[in-house]
């Protein structure tokens, strides 16, 4: 059996998992070590810290563990499962409301994989509307690859592109639909190229919609730390002489840049606040 480091280790290693495996990953590690004897507030707190450094781009982990240490030390098992019961429901609204802007004919893009934006294309696949996805590979992992077989599995089809041709994409592209990592006080953090197609879609015109349940939002004062440079092997898988590779996943955009944030379960100030904007 795993130990507590060694299922620390691996949701720091993991670089697969989306936002929503990640936090029931997180969760099962925190009912775990809550089991074992001896456990106490203290060990909550550092477990709480070490959970947070292993992915800190992701929201969710933060406002569970949050969520944990304020019931303490005797109620972990029960606030995760009631933290990811409310995540379940409010992706489940949220997937809905994508879905319902999703109409016949249309072509849908996405970048990376949302849990959320794929329930939203299949909900609307299911309700008997006819759309294709234009899915880029979302380099440097190829997230997009992923999502696209899976959606060509369900029936929809599926354009794939590299990265570098959304622009070209985008003109032939009714909306635009992605996930969220994080919604923090300056704009949305999601997988590295998400700002540059959200740009691109703003210029041409084309609807740009992130969608966020309540566990994403950040608080306004907090200031998440700079992000780590990731296996340069992903990127370019034999070393040049001369030549760094500069491999990070995740970049920041500007709230300006969306269309708007479709978002559920929201109840704090810094969401809510959000959500007006």
């Amino acid at each position: 059996m795993p130990s507590l480091a060694e299922r620390v280790a691996a949701i720091r290693l993991d670089r697969r998992s989306g936002a929503a495996e990640l936090l029931r990953k997180a969760a099962e590690t925190l009912a775990w070590a809550a089991a074992q004897p001896g456990f106490s507030a203290t060990a909550l707190a550092e477990l709480g810290r070490e959970l947070v450094r292993a992915q800190p781009a992701m929201a969710s982990i933060m406002n569970l563990v949050s969520a944990v240490l304020e019931a303490g030390p005797m109620r972990v098992a029960e606030t995760c499962r009631d933290f990811l019961a409310r995540a379940e429901q409010a992706t489940e609204a949220v997937a809905s409301e994508a879905a319902a802007l999703i109409q016949d004919g249309m072509a849908v893009m996405t970048h990376s994989r949302s849990s959320a934006v794929l329930r939203a294309l299949l909900a609307a696949h299911e309700e008997g509307r006819s759309f294709q996805v234009i899915c880029t590979e979302s380099r440097p992992l190829c997230e997009g690859v992923t999502l696209a077989k899976t959606l060509a599995g369900a029936g929809i089809p599926v354009r794939l592109i590299v990265d570098t041709a959304a622009y070209y994409w985008l003109g032939q592209t009714d909306l635009v639909l992605v996930g969220a990592d994080a919604i923090c006080s300056r704009g949305l953090v999601n997988k590295i190229g998400t700002a540059a197609l959200a740009l691109a879609a703003k210029s041409l015109g084309v609807p740009f919609y992130a969608l966020a349940s309540f566990d994403k939002f950040l608080p306004d004062d907090y200031r998440a730390p700079e992000q780590e440079l990731r296996d340069p092997v992903e990127i370019l898988t034999e070393p040049i002489e001369g030549v760094t590779p500069v491999n990070y996943y995740f970049d920041l955009t500007p709230r300006e840049y969306l269309t708007g944030l479709l978002t559920a379960g929201c109840t704090s100030s810094s969401c809510s606040a959000a959500c007006r904007g």
